[in-house]
């Protein structure tokens, strides 16, 4: 079904199930890596059926963020994603997991950050007025990145970012933590290492 949407993101809990999310409210599940898939996009509180950017696992909580501030969290006992209170009616484009805390972002620069499982959320500061990219944990901190190539890094669990000086910044679409204080950085001009330092 729907094959011409893209997807958009892929988490899994282990070797055999995981979900992948895309545009117009796709959801799916597989329990058998993936050979074969169930549709899940009725299972989801989304109406409206919002392109959903990121899906990611926080502590025991799961989460999907998309377009105009839709944040969903999986019902694991009714198998279901349920529509979260979000601040915030801009589109979503990532989550990133501290030790103790959930943080979501997305255009504008905008992130908000949960310690509580999602229950409330807090706007954090970013000093950006460009959109947020993309967002790992690297060496016990942070980082989020942007669509004008910033590089943000938290060193308190995400409730606050400093930026951290980029050498001709190019613009970012991912970031995954590497090996010692360093992110790699990947974006529509190839992928570069960067020290969080």
């Amino acid at each position: 079904q729907n094959a011409e949407n893209p997807f958009l993101d892929v988490w899994f809990e282990d070797e055999r199930t995981g979900f992948v999310v895309g545009a117009f409210n796709q959801v799916l599940r597989t329990t058998d890596a993936g050979k074969s898939w169930e549709a899940w996009s009725d299972r989801s509180e989304n109406p409206k059926k919002l392109h959903l950017y990121a899906i990611r696992r926080c502590g025991a909580e799961l989460f999907v963020a998309g377009e105009q501030g839709l944040l969903l969290k999986l019902d694991g006992a009714a198998g279901r994603f349920r529509a979260l209170e979000l601040p915030y009616e801009g589109t979503l484009f990532g989550i990133v997991c501290g030790t103790r805390s959930t943080v979501v972002f997305g255009l504008r620069g905008n992130a908000f950050r949960s310690i509580d499982g999602g229950a409330s959320w807090q706007k954090t500061e970013t000093g950006l007025q460009v959109g947020v990219t993309g967002g790992a944990s690297a060496a016990g901190r942070l980082v989020l990145v942007s669509q004008a190539g910033h590089l943000l890094v938290s060193a308190d669990d995400g409730a606050c970012f400093q930026p951290r000086k980029v050498e001709k910044p190019v613009p970012a679409t991912a970031v995954v933590g590497a090996s010692g204080s360093s992110v790699v950085v990947a974006g529509v001009r190839g992928v570069r290492a960067l020290p969080i330092n």
